[in-house]
Order: C-alpha cells, then structure tokens, then sequence
C-alpha cells in the first residue's frame, strides 16, 4: 500500500510538518484557521494508521518516502528520455527481448546503462487486473558474493541508492532491496534481489520467482545459468495479477546480460556471436509456445571498440582513459588483455605463458578474409594421431630458396573420441570440399606413434597413419625428421613464424576460421614444468589443452619441408655464400685474417 498520497508521508523529517502550526505575527487568521484545520485532520489521520500497523511497517515507509524526489528524478529522466552512451547502448536499454546482451570494452557505459534499464522495465510493466498495481522483481546473480560486493551492488547502488527503499541482508548474504513508489500511471512495487549460485546452480535456483534475471559479467559464469535463468523468469508476480489481460502481455520477463569481449569457447559467443545458432535457439524456444504468444528473442547489442568509429561512452570519459588502460595492460605483460577489454575483440583467455609469444602476432599471421588454395601448388596435411586427433591443411609456396606457408583448415572435435577410420572419413570430405577438391595431395606426414610397430605407439595408436590414411584415400608418412623429438618440431614452427616477408607474404599466414590454432597460439600452447629421473625441473609444452593437438600436426605438416639434417629452407641465403662485409661483394682479394673453413676430413689441421 502508497500512503504518499492520502497520508502525506513524502513531507515526513523535513521539519515542523506535525508540530503546532506557525501562526506568525497575523495571530489566528482564517487562512491559519484552515491551515490548524488541515493539519489536525492529517495527524488524526496518521494517529489511526500508526494504530493499525506495527512500528517496523511505519517506519519502512517512512524511509521509503524520504527519498521519494530521488525517485521522481529518475521517473521524470526515463518519461523525458535518458541520456546514453551512445546509440547501441540506446537500442539496449529499450529492448524487452527474452534474453539480450550487450558487449562492450570496459568504460563503455554499458552496465550503467543496464542498471537504468530496469527501472523502464518496471516501469512497462503490465498492472494487475486484480489491484491495478504494477509488481516487478529482478534478481541479480553471481557466482559469489565476493562478486557481487565488490562490482556488481556497488553499480546497482549507484543507481537505485539504499535509502531510497528497504535494504535487507549483508555482506556474505543474500540482499533484498524493496521499493515503493507512483508515476502517473499508478502505483509500483520494485523488488531487487541479490543472489550467489555457489557450486549447485541447479539447488540454488530452485524455488527462485522473478520477473527478470540479470547475469552481470556474463562471460564470466558457466552456460548452465541461461538454460536454468530461463525457465525462473516470468514468474513474478503470480499468474492470478494476469487474468483477463491479452495472452501476449501474460508474459513478461527477460535475461539481460553484459560483458566484454569472451573467449570462443565461452558460451557468450555460441549464443550471441554465432547468428546460426542464435536463430536455431529462438526457433527451438518458440516451436511450443501458444498461438497468439510473440516469439522467443535473443538480441545483441555490440558496442564497437576503442579506436573504432562510434566508440561509446567517450563523452564522459578523459582522454587519457584509454591509453592509461593500454599501457598499465602491456607492463603486466597482458596484450591479450588489451585486445579483449579495451579493443573489445574477441581473443583468447590465457592459461599460462605462451611458448610462441614473441613470434606470433595475430595481426601479421592471420588473415582478415577466407584464404582461397593458389593455384598449381598442391595441398600439404599435417596430422596428429589418438581419439582426440587433428589435421591441418595448408600449401607451401616456394620462392627461390625460401617460401611460406599458407594454412587453410583444421579438423578437429574435441568434444568426440573418434576411431581412425571415423577421422579420416570426417577428412575425406573435408577435401571433397569445392575449395580443395580440385587440388591434389602432395603428402601427408602424421606422428610417428601412429605407425605399426612404432617403439612410440601404445595400442590405441597403432596402425592409426594407416588406418585413417585410408578412410581419406590418402598416405599417411610418419614425420622421421627431428625422431619426433620436441625441439626440432618447435624450431619447424618458430622457423615459419620469424621468415622474412616475401612479396609481401610473411612466413605463415593463417585463415581466420583456424581458431584452435589461433587459441593455441595466442594462449593455450603453453610452457609447464616437468621433473626428469634426476630432480631436474624443465620447461616442456602443456599439452593437457586440446588446442595442442592441432600445434602438434601443424608441425608435423613444417618439418616436411625441413630438410634431413633438420634445417629450415629459411636458414639457406639466396646467394652462393656470404661474400664480404654482412654478405655483401668481397671488398678486397685479401683473405681474412681469421680463417673459419675448415676440412671436414681434419678438422683441427693437423
């Protein structure tokens, strides 16, 4: 119930409203008369009110209406039309799609302006045909309290200060924040919940009742949270407050979520990155509803990057934001970082230190478009064998002495234990694709664990070249370079990442669909510590990631063109020698003072 209205409570503490009126030197004129008159029905009033409730339900509404001006600003700034970020985050605030999310770099205003959004929300709320009054409740989720104290209440209390309602629960705990308050349209009950799911979504959310659902920082918390948020909302307020109304507006309810720039792998991406599978989800999720309900939305709002046209939000931030935030990620040694928060594009969460951090840079090695196979030059593959196996397609283009690498495919599943044959079926037609089916293959060169009678085969390996080579009518060569020892197939890799531009190619260049290269490369190819027989700590590659399996044919696939003693064609100069000065013309026919030919038959000239 609203007392601001009939009881006056909106005037509570500011002063003298209940105490003798203020005759003033006129004594007791008929106005004064009027005004005692007034005032005494009004205490009358309140006397009878504070004798049917109890002193926590008084007080709560006293609170409730003491900061009821804050609450007509912000009413007053949504029906005159807020001001935003800019357009995206504009589009967002207004959106009642079922689940919508907004992805921007940090500083963009996008979380402040989720938090705003929720009060239009409430605002469009459908009213009860029961009392007429329009109840909202929104539950905010993270995966710990920790969390929620530390970024998520503090932006939520930017907006929705706490004394503008009754705040309950603390630090550890869950928290409620209640609301109360009338715009032209009537009365309104807005109820902000606060909850950790901990390490049972599923037990945590049982039982929740809400309107809407807001996953802040969504990237950060596990998919499971959509496909259980989904089936909570739309259940606040009870079925009964619908009756009557147009089953198209029975239904109201929303996951909202914000976040930067995620991973691949992250679920953000599948939901609202992969429009294909975006659509197939709305498709599944509206196949049942009744006739008459509008259809399931997911919507995404993309807000462009630092340094693009249309940035938001730079308005309200210093110039200096931005390289700041640049400079303090790069001395952390944190340049993927960089991309993903300030550049808000999508990269690869690292998982230890990189072992080709120094060499690969994503905007020299991948391409920005489809890489098409060269005509006239045959097609290379490089495999690794196993239940979790992989395949890299690509083309060497030779160039006098040198030549680069262009890599076109990969094929691998993590998430299948696939037997040989079923690979290399799975192979097969990948090269029955238009874009390599008119190309031979040159050669295909896996492990040497793969091989019968391999010392290096366990059971599952054994026969696995011979096996999958045939399934993809191919041959399957065991890589005899370098005894499938680690250096020498590393040393294959740095060799094609650090080659000298030739014709304005580098030395490898990657098609952007590769992303379990790119991942690998980026950020999970990395270096762990291993202990030898003797104690002795080493630093070998992690390939506990499955992004190493695809490293792992890639150079099985550069060591093909490493010749027997395990040199790169990189490591040949393009003349007949070093003449001279840095390998330029003799500059005299003196001999040099130092001599370092020597005779292969006596070495040490004796």
């Amino acid at each position: 119930m609203i007392f601001c209205a009939n009881l006056g409570l909106r005037d509570w503490g500011r002063g003298g409203r209940f105490g003798a009126p203020d005759t003033g030197s006129g004594g007791s004129s008929p106005i004064n008369q009027t005004q005692k008159a007034k005032d005494d029905a009004e205490e009358d009033a309140l006397k009878a009110y504070l004798s049917e409730v109890s002193a926590k339900e008084a007080i709560d509404n006293v609170e409730a209406n003491l900061f009821q001006g804050k609450i007509e600003d912000l009413l007053e700034e949504v029906s005159d039309g807020p001001s935003f970020p800019g357009p995206i985050s504009e589009a967002f605030y207004w959106s009642n799609g079922d689940v919508i999310g907004i992805q921007g770099p940090v500083g963009s205003g996008k979380t402040t302006t989720l938090m705003k959004s929720r009060l239009r929300r409430a605002i469009e709320m459908p009213r009860s045909t029961i009392d007429k009054v329009r109840r909202y409740k929104v539950l905010f989720i993270r995966e710990t309290y920790r969390q929620l104290w530390s970024t998520t209440i503090p932006s939520y209390l930017e907006a929705f200060p706490k004394e503008m309602g009754q705040w309950s629960g603390g630090r550890g705990d869950p928290v409620t924040h209640k609301m109360r308050f009338e715009d032209v349209h009537g009365p309104i009950e807005f109820v902000t919940e606060f909850m950790a799911f901990g390490d049972d979504i599923i037990a945590s959310m049982r039982g929740v009742q809400t309107t809407d659902i807001v996953l802040n920082e969504a990237d950060t918390m596990p998919v499971d949270i959509l496909t259980v948020g989904i089936g909570r909302i739309d259940r606040w307020p009870a079925r009964e407050h619908f009756d009557g109304l147009p089953i198209n507006l029975r239904s109201y309810g929303q996951v909202c979520c914000d976040f930067n720039a995620p991973d691949e792998e992250n679920w953000t991406f599948n939901v609202f990155h992969d429009e294909e599978h975006r659509t197939r989800m709305m498709e599944e999720l509206s196949a049942d509803l009744p006739e008459g309900v509008d259809a399931i939305q997911i919507l995404f709002f993309l807000q462009p990057g630092y340094g693009e046209t249309g940035c938001e939000n730079l308005q309200n931030l210093s110039p200096t934001y931005y390289p700041r935030q640049i400079a303090s990620m790069k001395l952390a040694g944190r340049g993927d970082m960089v991309e993903r928060l300030v550049y808000n594009k999508i990269t690869y969460m690292r998982v230890g230190d990189p072992i080709f951090l120094k060499h690969f840079n994503r905007r020299i090695h991948v391409a920005e478009n489809t890489l098409q196979p060269i005509s006239g030059i045959p097609l290379s593959i490089g495999l690794d064998q196993g239940f979790k196996a992989a395949a890299v397609i690509g083309q060497f283009i030779p160039s006098g002495h040198h030549g680069y690498w262009r890599l076109y495919a990969e094929l691998h599943f993590p998430k299948e234990r696939l037997l040989a044959k079923v690979f290399g079926d799975r192979l097969a037609e990948l090269l029955g694709d238009p874009r390599f089916s008119r190309f031979r293959v040159d050669g295909a060169w896996g492990d040497m664990a793969g091989e019968q009678g391999s010392s290096l085969a366990d059971d599952e390996n054994e026969n696995w070249n011979l096996l999958a080579g045939a399934a993809a009518g191919i041959t399957i060569m065991p890589q005899n370079i370098g005894a499938n020892r680690i250096n020498p197939r590393l040393e294959a890799m740095r060799s094609a990442l650090d080659a000298p531009i030739i014709q304005g190619n580098p030395g490898l260049l990657v098609d952007p669909s590769m992303k379990f290269f790119i991942a690998g490369m980026t950020a999970r190819y990395v270096w762990t510590d291993t202990v030898d027989k003797n104690g002795d700590k080493r630093k070998i590659p992690d390939k506990s990631f499955t992004e190493a399996n695809v490293i792992d044919a890639s150079q099985y696939l550069f060591l093909s063109q490493f010749m027997a003693n395990g040199m790169s064609p990189n490591s040949i100069p393009n003349d007949n020698g070093r003449m001279g000065h840095n390998g330029g013309p003799a500059l005299n026919d003196r001999r040099s003072a130092i001599e370092t030919a020597y005779d292969i038959l006596n070495p040490y000239g004796d």
